[in-house]
This record gives structure tokens, sequence and C-alpha cells, in this order.
């Protein structure tokens, strides 16, 4: 997998922001107070937990 580089200049759009560079939730896309480093996709901690309560709900 190559790194992710920081390119300037119009080119193709990407499908995810580079890392440091996300800011929103790929459910609700509410804005994370701090750039994202993890890699794509970022949840907000309401998104998450939402989403582990429907795993949890699905199990039973």
């Amino acid at each position: 997998m190559d790194k992710n580089i920081l390119r300037t200049g119009k080119q193709v759009r990407p499908k995810t922001a580079v890392k440091g560079k996300r800011y929103r939730c790929a459910t609700c896309h509410k804005r994370s107070p701090k750039p994202v480093k993890t890699p794509a996709p970022w949840y907000c901690p309401n998104c998450l937990d939402l989403q582990s309560t429907q795993a949890t709900d699905r199990r039973d």
C-alpha cells in the first residue's frame, strides 16, 4: 500500500481525505474538533455508540 503523500495542484478527487486533513464523520458528517489521524472511515462518538448497540442487537 502506498503512503499518503501530500499533493498540491488540481488532480483527481480522492475518495477520502489525506491523514490529518479528515474532519467529518462518515455517517452524520459532523465535524471533528481535531484532525483525524486514523485510517478512513472515521465515525464520531455518537455514531460509533449507535453502531455498536445495533451490532449487539443483531447478535441477540
